[in-house]
């Protein structure tokens, strides 16, 4: 849904969302009659949810969005509280293409609506912003050659949360990186800042649970400090070991310093049922709250909260603890493929090529060597199948990962059938020599593939430099160590 909450009127207006069918209607609670008012008209916006929305002065501006039938929206439209009147915007440039489950909004005061990221099939990686004053779009990130995974921005996804800091510099943080012809966390824990002017993202350090779903807004700022605050979201999921943080409790960014802090709240009685895909709208005194689905009964929410405070009150709060590392089955699976075709499969296919004119022992090494391998791998490879939401081998790495699999798991099938040996100064018979090439090719062919494809998965995983790092250091020992033997 999109919320905007109006100081000088102080109203709170609410189009949209998902309460079972997606709605088109639109709600205003007026604070000081502390009332609902039905204000759905004849002309209005399309029915929609997970959408992009901004309040520009007497205006909440809506767009992008999913409705009824699949139905993707980039169009724009903006509701003037003084009338109660909705209106389409018509605008220049070049839009983003359609999609919902995007991340944005307006930094109070500023004229420039960000939309960045989501999803309509496909996970998109851009970044959009149109300015207001002039309703014309430009696309502030990505032109030219990009990558939805590459590592020095956020990767292509959606259901994230985000928030403006100022009218140069947008956060967001989380979503879903899976499925839609990509791989990765979902939930994902990572969080990144985009800086306008200078077309550049820089990812922040981990602290808050992995999430989709969840909220974001700026607090009202103190002698121009800056706070962020990540709110809810859904931290369970078929991918996700383990989770949850408590329902007292809110992460805050310092946007200055690139930090986050996990703060916790007071209450005057209960806090707010743990929830995901609720509206959070900031205002002079705080941050207004609501709807969103709860997390723990599954049912749906209309009612309003109020989270008092300011960037000063929020340093001042009791601190909790980050979560630093998330547990997943996306980094089980990682581990797996890491010993199982990394270390194993390698070292296994290493002693059968440079030793097998040795003795016997070579033939015990090789065999417990890929048995191993092909074990760890195999386990590993229905993790990776569980961790994807959907679209599991339409990405390069699934696609390769399905291959690598079956090639491996051909090989202990095609030794089951291989002809004897010959003995020492006998001729190889033309079945040994024919299973020779396609057993030792077909092994070498599924290392250096898996090789190839663990490297795209540390992209694909978010994994920290320092494990890239590692692995990238690991795999040229590898090669060297082979080339080595190779020329001896």
């Amino acid at each position: 849904m999109a919320v905007g909450y109006f100081q000088t009127q102080n109203k709170l207006v609410v189009f949209g969302g998902k309460g079972g069918p997606i709605t088109d209607d639109t709600w205003v609670f007026d604070f000081v009659a502390g009332s609902w008012s039905d204000e759905s008209k004849a002309t209005r916006p399309g029915a929609r949810f997970s959408m992009v929305y901004g309040v520009v002065g007497n205006h909440l501006y809506v767009t992008t969005g999913e409705g009824p039938g699949k139905i993707f929206y980039n169009d724009v439209w903006r509701f003037d509280v003084t009338s109660n009147t909705w209106s389409p915007v018509s605008t220049t440039g070049t839009p983003p293409r359609t999609r919902y489950g995007a991340a944005g909004g307006v930094y109070p005061g500023s004229t420039l609506l960000y939309v960045s990221l989501g999803f309509a099939g496909e996970r998109f990686f851009d970044t959009f912003v149109l300015d207001t004053s002039s309703n014309q779009w430009s696309t502030r990130f990505c032109e030219g050659n990009c990558h939805p995974s590459a590592p020095t921005y956020p990767h292509a996804r959606c259901l994230h949360s985000g928030s403006v800091v100022d009218a140069d510099r947008l956060v967001i943080y989380g979503g879903c990186l899976s499925g839609g012809e990509t791989g990765g966390p979902c939930p994902s824990g990572d969080s990144w800042i985009f800086r306008n002017s200078e077309q550049e993202w820089t990812r922040l350090p981990d602290c808050a649970s992995p999430r989709t779903y969840s909220s974001m807004a700026l607090l009202p700022e103190v002698n121009g400090q800056k706070r962020i605050v990540l709110y809810g979201g859904i931290e369970k999921n078929r991918q996700v070991i383990q989770a949850e943080s408590p329902a007292d409790t809110v992460v805050v960014l310092d946007p200055d310093s690139m930090t986050w802090t996990t703060r916790i709240t007071t209450a005057s009685g209960s806090f707010p049922a743990k929830r995901a895909s609720a509206a959070m709208a900031p205002s002079s005194s705080g941050l207004y709250l609501f709807g969103g689905i709860n997390t723990e009964t599954n049912a749906l929410q209309n009612d309003i909260w109020f989270l008092a405070g300011n960037s000063t009150s929020a340093d001042q709060a009791a601190a909790g603890e980050c979560v630093p590392i998330f547990t997943n089955f996306l980094l089980v699976h990682g581990l797996l493929m890491f010993f199982g075709w990394g270390v194993f499969l390698v070292w296994g296919t290493f002693i059968a090529r440079y030793f097998s004119s040795s003795g016997t022992t070579w033939f015990l090494l090789h065999r417990i060597f890929q048995v191993s391998g092909l074990v760890l791998s195999f386990l590993g490879f229905v993790l990776g199948i569980v961790s994807v939401q959907f679209d599991h081998f339409k990405f390069a790495h699934g696609a390769i990962g399905i291959i690598v699999m079956l090639l491996g798991i051909s090989q202990p099938f095609n030794a089951l059938a291989r002809p004897h040996r010959p003995s020492e100064g006998e001729k190889t018979p033309l079945k040994r020599r024919i299973w020779e090439l396609f057993h030792h090719n077909i092994g070498r062919v599924a290392v250096a593939l898996a090789l190839i494809n663990i490297s795209l998965g540390v992209f694909l995983a978010l994994a920290h430099m320092a494990v890239w790092a590692l692995w990238f250091v690991y795999l040229i020992v590898v090669i060297l160590v082979f080339v080595f033997f190779e020329l001896l």
